[in-house]
């Protein structure tokens, strides 16, 4: 075989390699970014449903009747996991 053969065969092979490991961080990445966006939404839920709670204080019938979709969310959130 002749250098120019076995350079551009090398060349090929790193890239090959190369492409294969940015897959797998790839992969990685999406998997801690959809980790973000669920603790993101729990977050947000969370804050939504402290408030909530203080809005409706005063009368707690009105405060489970309004906040229960809240915990609702929550517990389908802990269930995704």
């Amino acid at each position: 075989m002749t250098l120019s053969i076995k350079l551009a065969g090398s060349i090929i092979l790193s890239l090959l390699f190369s492409g294969v490991t940015g897959c797998h961080y790839y992969a990685d990445f999406r998997l801690k970014q959809t980790q973000a966006d669920v603790q993101e939404e729990r977050a947000e839920l969370m804050r939504s449903y402290r408030e909530c709670l203080e809005k409706y204080e005063s009368d707690p019938r009105k405060a489970k009747e309004y906040c229960s979709a809240y915990t609702q969310s929550l517990r389908e959130l802990e269930t995704r996991r």
